[in-house]
């Protein structure tokens, strides 16, 4: 498995011989033509290298979505997947029998996922997803955190956390778990860091990969430091992507790796 951060809160996960384009944005605005290893995108690079190629986006805010990188996907014909909110105004281009909604608490299947879809406390949703022909998932937060010491955010997150916990046991165990860890007006504070801790415990994930940080990169660090601190009853490790080897994971132990630039790539098994 291989996983290359594109800046900010989007990814590119490969895994046998699929892959996964997570929250590819407009916003950072990026270089149209590229290499992965530089973060940039290309369809027409990649489309012909895996058996199976899947768009996502957590929620359709420029930083999370871009409509041409989508249009490009149903244009070859490629699933893109979006968690989506009813009242949101329904775009021509959705009409694509290769784009498909999923709206808040809700549990479906497409193609080869199986998604339970929370809700989120912004826009969106935040997804456990897992292949059927796979014995791991993995969880990606969109913009689900405790954003603000304001109760609008405690009771939002504390809903989508009950939600939550009675989904996980239809899933394999959690491999990998993506988090935001601070806003893009730069903050970082204790509701964030703590609601954190409690999706950490609940998910039991061997790698947590921090998110969300365009502009503010030194919180990737921090809050790499932040969860260790209060990870106690775990062993934890902090690496970055460039930094990390392979290596077998044990019970109770936990990976914190964090990108430094756009490009950087971590590999497990």
């Amino acid at each position: 498995m291989k996983v290359t951060y594109m800046n900010h809160s989007s990814f590119f996960f490969e895994y046998s011989d699929k892959a996964i384009l997570i929250d590819y944005g407009e916003l950072p605005v990026r270089a149209k033509r590229g290499e992965i290893s530089e973060g940039v995108f290309e369809l027409a690079r990649q489309k012909s290298k895996y058996s199976k190629l899947i768009g996502y986006s957590s929620h359709r805010h420029e930083d999370h979505y871009d409509p041409g990188m989508v249009q490009q996907f149903l244009a070859d014909e490629l699933l893109y997947i979006l968690s989506d909110e009813h009242e949101l105004e329904f775009e021509e281009y959705m009409d694509n029998t290769n784009f498909f909604r999923i709206f808040p608490q809700t549990t479906i299947n497409i193609d080869i996922l199986h998604f339970a879809n929370a809700g989120s406390t912004d826009q969106g949703g935040a997804v456990l997803l897992q292949d059927h022909n796979e014995n791991f998932s993995i969880y990606f937060g969109g913009d689900l955190a405790v954003w603000d010491d304001l109760p609008e955010f405690y009771d939002g997150f504390d809903k989508e956390f009950v939600w939550l916990k009675e989904q996980v046991a239809n899933f394999s165990p959690v491999k990998i778990a993506f988090l935001p860890c601070g806003t893009s007006d730069g903050y970082q504070e204790e509701p964030l860091l703590n609601g954190s801790k409690d999706l950490i415990e609940l998910m039991k994930p061997q790698i947590v990969i921090p998110m969300h940080g365009f502009g503010y990169e030194h919180f990737y660090k921090s809050f790499a430091e932040e969860m260790q601190q209060r990870l106690t009853d775990n062993q934890v490790e902090i690496t970055t992507f460039t930094s990390f080897t392979k290596q077998k994971f044990s019970n109770n132990s936990i990976i914190l790796s964090y990108a430094e630039n756009p490009g950087d790539s971590i590999v497990f098994n």
